[in-house]
């Protein structure tokens, strides 16, 4: 890839995007009878609160959807497979072995299924609907290949289509497991933009104790600045298709047991969107919604907070908000 002139860009940029899957992205550590009661149940209510919040701030947002999230039930879900199927070595983290969608008991199919939600989020005119790919592939995974992503990423596409949604053209990897030798697959269907890692304490490694330093660092850091500001030079970004728009910080949810400390969180978050506007750079912000799903006052009132130096930043530094595809767009030009 090409590097873009970043001079060309005169004002600061802020990004959100959501990992939005509900249960497909936990169904292999969690359970729908406890993390979907404390917090997916939840989700339908986090996000039409989000929303009227990036309204009144007048924010746009990418909120990137896991495609079995667009079926209104397991039965047209299943009718909408892949044509392949992931043939992961751990298989528990596929949600298509032990026919895992056709026992979803049905008291919990709302935590699954969202065609509604998918609605909503269409019909906003500050959203930007992108792809977390079909069944929330797990691109480092042992086993599977890219044949199998590309057959996923074509059944992501077929699922929006079935609800007459254009084409995404942003995507965010399931658990940031960013692929690069997949990045030609996104392009040859029409994805223009994919969310890169954040550059600090976020690096592959197969060594455990290499990851769980960096799980420690960036814990730390999102309330003490012990690695410095988190927003990216317009010079160090990477234009071309799909064109890398790299994160800043994952939003931690309110903590209680924390309490002390989500103060130092909130500013943490509010002094790099200023740094940001001050020098002209780009901030992008992301987490799920379902993270907001427990103590959800509490969250959303951090993310008023944030929301408020957007707008104050908006107002004094000219910071503009965009869209994941908007703003490759406009590094692209």
């Amino acid at each position: 890839m090409e590097k873009h002139c970043g001079s060309m860009i005169s004002h600061g940029s802020f990004i959100i995007s959501l990992d939005f899957e509900m249960m497909w992205g936990v169904k292999d550590i969690c359970t729908p009878e406890g993390y979907g009661q404390t917090n997916v149940k939840q989700v339908r209510e986090v996000i039409e609160r989000m929303l009227a919040l990036f309204d009144k701030y007048d924010v746009r947002a990418t909120f990137a959807a896991v495609g079995l999230l667009f079926f209104k039930d397991k039965t047209q879900a299943l009718k909408n497979l892949p044509c392949r199927l992931p043939k992961y070595t751990r298989r528990f983290l596929s949600p298509f072995e032990d026919d895992y969608i056709a026992n979803i008991d049905d008291r919990y199919a709302d935590l699954y299924f969202a065609s509604d939600i998918i609605d909503q989020l269409q019909k906003h005119p500050n959203i930007e609907l992108a792809t977390h790919t079909f069944s929330h592939y797990n691109c480092w995974a042992d086993g599977q290949t890219a044949e199998d992503f590309e057959a996923d990423i074509k059944a992501a596409l077929v699922a929006a289509e079935l609800f007459g949604i254009k084409a995404p053209k942003s995507i965010v990897f399931p658990r940031n497991n960013v692929a690069d030798n997949y990045l030609d697959i996104c392009k040859q269907y029409g994805i223009t933009t994919y969310r890169g890692n954040a550059r600090r304490f976020y690096a592959r490694s197969s060594n455990a104790f290499v990851q769980l330093f960096q799980r420690f660092a960036r814990f730390v850091d999102s309330y003490l600045n012990i690695g410095g500001s988190t927003s990216v030079n317009y010079n160090m970004l990477e234009g071309g298709e799909p064109a890398n728009v790299p994160a800043s910080r994952f939003l931690r949810p309110y903590n209680a047991k924390l309490g002390t400390f989500e103060p130092l969180k909130v500013r943490r978050i509010k002094n790099e969107i200023l740094y940001a506007a001050r020098n002209k750079e780009l901030y992008h912000l992301w987490w799920h919604p379902h993270n907001f799903g427990n103590n959800v006052d509490e969250n959303l009132n951090n993310l008023e907070q944030i929301l408020k130096v957007y707008a104050d930043c908006h107002k004094r530094y000219g910071m503009q908000s965009y869209t994941m595809s908007e703003f490759s767009n406009l590094i692209n030009r």
